[in-house]
């Protein structure tokens, strides 16, 4: 379990890309605004998933929008911040290539670390149903060597375009149902950390996938925390020495 301290800031499904261009542009801009008004506070930056709508790397080929948010990034990097980048459904499909160009470390699954004393346990927050079956055996799939040598086997301009698609597709098909919580019995993020508490104790569960902000009370010394989207909210958590905060960038 790696200790960190200071101030610690968690985003996640920026979901760059969605729906076209140019307004995944603008929703860009405001995330490079929104990085740089905290790259002279923050300490430690947790992108927990969704980054990108999609993402898929060829030995020679990167996508290539989003060259001011990378380079926002590469920015904080280099003043000595340091990034975790949580892959998320779906830009599970990156292999290396931000960790070695950006600096930042890349994990997958999830994570438990002490932040300012505080045991948290984080990741995207996708797959944590164990009913949802059909989900579990695409992300198997996806997760297959043989299939993502295939998919590399098309030339990018199909595989991109295809794969955005199916992005588009799925995104518009759960957008609606992601955007509202269901209720503590029926959300599978809140059964999933109260079976884990069960057996560990842990502060803070913090995961983003579900597309609203939630500050949840699980136990008088325990909580959840969704950190939102950027598609509506423009939202995230902050952790330091005196609490958290979960807030909306404006």
């Amino acid at each position: 379990m790696k200790s960190i301290n200071g101030v610690v800031y968690f985003v996640s499904d920026f979901h760059l890309g969605l729906p076209h261009k140019t307004e995944s542009d603008i929703r860009e801009r405001k995330i490079v605004e929104f990085l740089d008004s905290i790259k002279s506070t923050a300490t430690h930056l947790f992108l927990l998933g969704d980054v990108f709508d999609f993402w898929f790397e060829y030995k020679d080929v990167v996508p290539r929008d989003n060259i001011r948010f990378l380079g926002k990034l590469a920015e904080l990097a280099d003043k000595g911040i340091q990034i975790y980048y949580l892959l998320g459904n779906h830009d599970m499909w990156n292999f290396g290539y931000l960790q070695q160009e950006i600096g930042l470390t890349q994990l997958t699954g999830n994570h438990t670390f002490l932040i300012n004393n505080k045991k948290v346990y984080l990741g995207h927050g996708d797959g944590l149903d164990p009913k949802d079956i059909g989900y579990r055996l695409i992300k198997w799939i996806y997760g297959r060597k043989i299939n993502q040598r295939l998919f590399a086997a098309l030339h990018p301009r199909w595989a991109f375009a295809i794969a955005r698609a199916v992005s588009l597709k799925s995104r518009n098909a759960h957008l609606e149902r992601d955007r509202y919580f269901l209720g503590e019995e029926n959300e599978p993020i809140i059964v999933y950390c109260k079976k884990m508490l069960k057996s560990e104790h842990y502060d803070y569960f913090v995961f983003g996938h579900r597309h609203f902000m939630l500050d949840f009370e699980l136990t008088t010394n325990s909580r959840y925390i969704n950190t939102g989207d950027w598609l509506s909210y423009n939202s995230y958590l902050v952790m330091q020495n005196k609490g958290h905060e979960l807030k909306q960038f404006k």
